[in-house]
């Protein structure tokens, strides 16, 4: 064995007792700390059995990387094992690209990757990408083997480059392969219209920077038309800024809790509303969907909270970890979910997603678990008049109600 094994076992094993030391000592039972160690001894009796025995010599540095992020990724999608290479990159590149497709992806249970909302105008949407489809492969390499980190940087690249995907849609019976171009994104802006009489439509696709004045703008805008209610349409609508997300909020409250961030030893953080300007104070019906995943997700779970107005649809995805990069001695690193985001009534939206206070599935039924293993609707169609959704909030907001309050 040489010394670089002899030492990547070392570091492993130290990064792996220290978790059950940490363990040992946050108030577990003795009980509980004992069967930590024998699970410890498991592992090493596993691995110098693999050693000893397996068929050929094997790579125990590759072994061992693949057992620390198996026991990762194991906690939930997103926590994962980067290499001293992905490390470097991660600090270097925070964020996937600069090209990408356009797929907003998560995984559960460990298996292929799911497409939870696919940009508009982007190269996957053009590939017909759907949300729902699962992702078995990118560039022949079964996805099972990434982590959600792992696959938006294989997803992502320079532009002009081409990802090779591997789809299994419900509709189909074989998976079927695309080769996607990947470009620099464009974010598609708010889409404001009238609906009906004096209902003001917004559609939001992702909460990228910027967001939330474009929409208070366009809000405004309504007015001016005569909107006297609003819709926001976050169907579909994943990833984005937090920050945005927030300042949304802020345009429809003056005062309440948008979410909170709490974790093992992460003390609770209060994402609190914080209005910059005039608060809008038009009565409010938010729509949300099984692709409304992240940032989408706080507006929603806010909205509800504070009982500003109402939410319509089918519950959220749910995504929404709080992740710190945790380097270990060999210059390799632990992205791990530290905390997670929890609305006002103290459920994990990452578990969870948001329920809405109004169920309406796209195709008519009243039963939300029924649609949920539907493919979700288009946004081709979004906002038009056969829109279900769309039709129950302009039902809910034509109810006689009390004027609604900013707060």
């Amino acid at each position: 064995m040489t010394n670089r094994i002899r030492a990547t076992l070392i570091s492993t094993s130290l990064v792996l007792m220290s978790y059950v030391v940490v363990g040992g000592l946050m108030g577990k039972s003795e009980t509980s700390s004992e069967k930590t160690y024998r699970d410890l001894g498991v592992y090493s009796e596993v691995l110098n059995r693999i050693k000893q025995e397996y068929v050929t010599d094997p790579d125990l540095k590759k072994v061992t990387d693949g057992a620390i992020r198996g026991l990762l990724e194991s906690l939930d999608p997103y926590s994962t094992y980067l290499t001293p290479e992905q490390y470097q990159d991660y600090v270097q590149h925070p964020e996937a690209g600069p090209a990408d497709i356009g797929i907003f992806v998560s995984k559960r249970q460990g298996y292929a990757a799911t497409v939870v909302a696919v940009l508009p105008g982007s190269p996957a949407e053009k590939a017909d990408v759907k949300p729902g489809d699962l992702i078995d492969e990118v560039d022949g390499t079964p996805t099972r083997q990434f982590s959600v980190w792992q696959l938006e940087r294989a997803m992502a690249g320079q532009p002009n480059t081409s990802v090779k995907l591997t789809l299994v849609r419900e509709a189909r019976v074989d998976p079927q392969s695309t080769t996607i171009t990947r470009a620099i994104l464009n974010y598609p802006p708010v889409i404001a219209k009238l609906v009906d009489d004096g209902t003001g439509y917004l559609r939001v696709a992702t909460f990228n920077k910027g967001k939330a004045q474009e929409i208070a703008a366009k809000i405004k805008e309504l007015q001016s038309q005569g909107a006297h209610k609003i819709i926001l349409d976050l169907r579909n609508c994943a990833g984005g800024d937090v920050q945005e997300a927030v300042d949304t909020v802020s345009l429809f409250l003056d005062k309440g809790l948008v979410a909170y961030i709490s974790g093992q030893r992460f003390p609770r953080q209060d994402v609190d509303v914080h209005p910059s300007g005039p608060v809008c104070a038009l009565p409010l019906a938010v729509l949300i969907n099984q692709s409304t995943a992240g940032p989408a997700e706080l507006v929603a779970t806010a909205t509800l909270g504070n009982k500003r107005g109402e939410v319509v649809g089918v519950r959220s995805f749910g995504v929404g970890v709080y992740q710190k990069p945790i380097p270990v001695g060999d210059g390799s690193a632990l992205l791990l979910a530290v905390a997670k985001y929890y609305g006002s009534d103290g459920k994990a939206i990452s578990e969870n997603g948001v329920n809405p206070s109004v169920v309406q599935a796209a195709g008519g039924e009243a039963d939300t678990e029924a649609d949920e293993d539907n493919q979700p609707e288009g946004p081709e169609q979004f906002g038009g008049k056969d829109d279900l959704q769309l039709r129950k909030a302009i039902e809910i907001l034509g109810q006689p109600v009390t004027p609604a309050k900013a707060a």
